[in-house]
């Protein structure tokens, strides 16, 4: 569901989730989106996105130094946002991640912001979703820590706990 249309029905959800452009146009991103919305209905959480309304959170025109044009779509963002009262968002894209927790702030913007990962291993911590291993059993599986999750935001277990909660044998790059 949408925000706009669960504000019709009078509800709030537990969270926003943040797709993000890479989750929305990127046919490999898309997969991850799909799978994660699979899991949020599984675990019974209550969530909704923004649809047509998300834009871009202006990560790379502040990256590219177009400081002006990331403050227009970050302002449009936050503005979309704060009218339907949200708290929290959760997101799979890092630089979506770092971008609303570290820079939306200092603009007006100030969300609880979870990335994924984190918020799968909570749901598993809590109880509120189960995991079966044994299909990753006797695989190697290696974790490339996104810069703007690890480096930037120092989120280098979550992903790893989850990993590691499949059977697989999590093995570390040689300069990690």
């Amino acid at each position: 569901p949408t925000m706009a249309e669960m504000m019709a029905q009078g509800k709030q959800p537990e969270v926003l989730f943040w797709v993000g452009c890479s989750g929305s146009f990127d046919d490999r991103a898309k997969r991850i989106t799909k799978a994660f919305v699979r899991i949020l209905n599984r675990a019974s959480v209550d969530f909704a996105v923004l649809g047509t309304e998300e834009s871009c959170t202006g990560d790379p025109a502040k990256r590219a130094g177009n400081e002006f044009l990331f403050q227009m779509q970050a302002m449009m963002n936050i503005e979309v946002m704060n009218a339907y009262e949200v708290k929290k968002i959760v997101t799979a894209c890092p630089h979506c991640f770092n971008t609303i927790k570290n820079e939306y702030p200092e603009l007006g913007g100030k969300y609880e912001v979870v990335h994924h990962t984190e918020f799968l291993k909570s749901l598993l911590d809590s109880g509120r979703l189960t995991i079966e291993g044994g299909q990753f059993k006797g695989k190697k599986i290696t974790f490339h820590d996104p810069c703007y999750l690890g480096r930037a935001n120092n989120i280098y277990e979550a992903p790893r706990d989850l990993i590691q909660k499949l059977d697989a044998e999590l093995v570390e790059m040689k300069r990690s």
